[in-house]
């Protein structure tokens, strides 16, 4: 959960919100971001701003970082599950955006990767092969996990009906992908297996 929430957090940092109002989802500052970001890392579900600005930002990684998989990695078995990324990320990020806009609030959302996710990906950018494939699975396992947190967080306790839906939806795909990865993300100090896993269709 750390991950996506605290690029929340530091994207709140300039956004605009105002904790527990959806009327003054536009009007805030430091303070209050500051408070979503505390909010978003407790038991609680993080407030609508943080959730759909960390849902996205993971979105837009996941994509990004698939991308660079279908080019990069050795193993059969990574640039398929890489491609399932992308068509599955792809489309949970056009189903965000219409939970948005059908919620009737004005929540602004990354179009961009900020500088921490970026830097996972120039990581990615610096590897090749093997090594590729390892640190691309590492990453992909970490990012998983804390998607679940995040998206099991809102859709139990989420307050706009509508993203809470979202989360309840996409919670099977992303769990999907998470029970791959358990099974075929190599232990450290282990080399894939042959690449023979094959991601779940």
């Amino acid at each position: 959960m750390r991950i996506p929430l605290l690029i929340a957090a530091s994207l709140l940092a300039t956004a605009c919100n105002s904790p527990g109002s959806d009327e003054n989802m536009a009007a805030s500052g430091v303070g209050e971001a500051e408070n979503d970001a505390d909010n978003a890392l407790s038991e609680e579900a993080p407030t609508s701003l943080a959730f759909v600005q960390a849902a996205a930002m993971s979105n837009l990684y996941e994509i990004a970082a698939a991308n660079i998989a279908l080019d990069k990695a050795e193993a059969g078995s990574v640039r398929d599950f890489a491609q399932m990324m992308v068509t599955d990320h792809s489309k949970a990020l056009e189903t965000l955006e219409d939970a948005v806009g059908s919620s009737g609030q004005t929540l602004a959302l990354p179009i961009n990767l900020d500088a921490d996710h970026q830097s996972k990906v120039d990581i990615l950018q610096s590897l090749q092969g093997a090594s590729f494939d390892r640190e691309y699975l590492s990453q992909q396992m970490t990012a998983h996990r804390e998607a679940l947190t995040l998206l099991k967080s809102y859709g139990g306790d989420g307050e706009i009906a509508e993203l809470r839906q979202f989360a309840q939806g996409a919670i099977p795909t992303v769990q999907k992908h998470h029970d791959w990865l358990e099974k075929n993300t190599p232990q450290p100090g282990t080399a894939m297996a042959g690449g023979q896993a094959t991601p779940t269709p």
